[in-house]
């Protein structure tokens, strides 16, 4: 005759922890959180499927060591390698519905500015909870990085991400420390010519790098900018943002040479920047400065490549 377990309260405990054990991984626990825009949400503890919908915050879950609990990015999101192996759910203008729900996600993380609302807006509708970030200048890209930390149980190698970063702008900024700021014209754009104002990660980085944006007042985020402005302007520096990796950018560089009344084309000083490095809120964007502040004052940086 069996006697029935319930008899036997060592083994109707080890029973128990044993199921314990082997369901524990899809127990979740929630937090309620604020993400930056001042919405209220719960998420759960320590994610263990985070989708981020822009390169930049793929950028930043993978340093900090998150690789194993992204479980898809961005078409474009190709830093580090271990981003192109990731399942693409759509570009950051159109990430797809269906290949989001398909990756079941417990965490989304968006970008507050140009991110598609009715996305987002449909993952609220699954269930899924969305975390907005909203950096706008470098300090707050630390601040981003500080709550992405924090949500996702990273926080001790967030704050280890941001010690490094600020190490790096503390060194450009000693370089550049004393020098006279020189006159920066900023172009994102070809045909026509397209600038950028003060409300812009590249105008924060190049008044770090001691610079002077010439177009920083101007009231337009990114304004198209005429040759005879660029002229009366007459910047120092002339830089160029690669938005297309495809894009024979030296043709533009030799473009500028009918236009020698402009300093930085009578001195040879027109330089191409990676737009990942400088318009990307992530880790990398440290290393953008550090090159730009290269080509607003290469005196500073000897032995640096600026070509």
């Amino acid at each position: 005759m069996t006697t029935p377990i319930s008899k036997f309260p060592i083994l109707r405990l080890k029973l128990f922890c044993t199921i314990l054990i082997f369901f524990l991984p899809a127990l979740v626990f929630a937090q309620t959180v604020k993400d930056e825009t001042g919405v209220l949400l719960e998420i759960p503890d320590h994610a263990q499927r985070i989708l981020p919908l822009t390169p930049s915050l793929a950028e930043i879950l993978f340093a900090l060591g998150l690789d194993d609990r992204i479980v898809g990015v961005t078409e474009f999101a190709t830093y580090p390698q271990a981003a192109r192996t990731k399942p693409k759910v759509g570009t950051f203008f159109n990430p797809s519905l269906e290949k989001i729900l398909a990756l079941a996600p417990d965490l989304v993380v968006v970008g507050s500015e140009r991110q598609d609302g009715k996305i987002t807006t449909a993952l609220k509708k699954f269930s899924i909870p969305v975390y907005r970030v909203k950096p706008v200048d470098l300090n707050s890209i630390y601040r981003s990085i500080s709550n992405l930390g924090e949500i996702t149980g990273a926080l001790q190698q967030a704050q280890q991400v941001i010690l490094r970063m600020k190490k790096r702008v503390a060194m450009v900024e000693r370089r550049v420390a004393g020098l006279p700021p020189r006159k920066v014209f900023y172009q994102v754009g070809v045909d026509p010519i397209v600038s950028a104002n003060k409300q812009t990660f590249a105008a924060d980085l190049i008044r770090r790098a001691g610079g002077i944006l010439v177009t920083a007042d101007n009231p337009v985020r990114y304004p198209t900018y005429p040759i005879e402005r660029v002229i009366v302007d007459a910047p120092e520096v002339i830089i160029i943002s690669s938005m297309s990796p495809n894009t024979n950018y030296k043709r533009f560089r030799l473009s500028w040479q009918r236009w020698r009344t402009i300093p930085a084309v009578r001195q040879g000083q027109i330089y191409v920047i990676d737009s990942d490095m400088v318009d990307r809120p992530s880790p990398r964007i440290v290393d953008g400065l550090a090159k730009l502040a290269e080509f607003i004052h290469p005196q500073a940086f000897p032995g640096a490549k600026t070509r």
